[in-house]
């Protein structure tokens, strides 16, 4: 569940049901693990139908926005209690964001597809159920840089998945 903030809850306000997330870690420690991530979150608003005034055009009609995120990030979390059935830890990162924004009205598609630079804090926690097995509960905030001539994208996502070690 992703939840749009700053200008990017300006283009899409609704909160996201739509994506999923694919970590994979290595401890480096007890304490410290590395992790790629990719990430495909969606955002998606239907306005209602109005006149939208661009420049010097004028277009009445039912419009459709819609931001497809895809973070390829790299990071680090720091595990408390690593050993434990329940572990909570904290971690950042950076990578590339390609952010696709489209606005669909009628047969007339709007599109802007930019990659951004980005960065996330994280928090969560890992309760292992079973010996390997765990539930991962975590927080993400995600921030795309501005880029070129497009704005910052940011997001809130709330996570729920299993977590897989040996």
């Amino acid at each position: 569940m992703s939840l749009p903030m700053g200008q990017t809850k300006d283009f899409t306000s609704r909160t996201s049901f739509r994506g999923f997330s694919f970590d994979l870690g290595k401890y480096v420690t007890d304490e410290l693990a590395v992790d790629l991530r990719f990430s495909w979150h969606v955002f998606y608003e239907d306005l209602p139908t109005d006149s939208y005034v661009d420049g010097t055009t004028t277009i009445t009609g039912k419009k459709y926005n819609y931001i497809n995120s895809f973070p390829m990030t790299l990071g680090l979390k720091y595990i408390m209690n690593s050993g434990s059935h329940f572990s909570p830890y904290g971690g950042a990162g950076i990578g590339a964001y390609k952010i696709d924004e489209r606005t669909d009205m009628g047969i007339y598609t709007d599109e802007t597809r930019q990659w951004h630079f980005g960065a996330y804090p994280e928090i969560g926690f890992v309760y292992e159920f079973s010996y390997g097995v765990g539930l991962n509960v975590f927080a993400r905030y995600d921030y795309a840089f501005k880029a070129g001539t497009t704005t910052s994208h940011s997001y809130l996502t709330f996570g729920i998945g299993f977590h897989f070690m040996n």
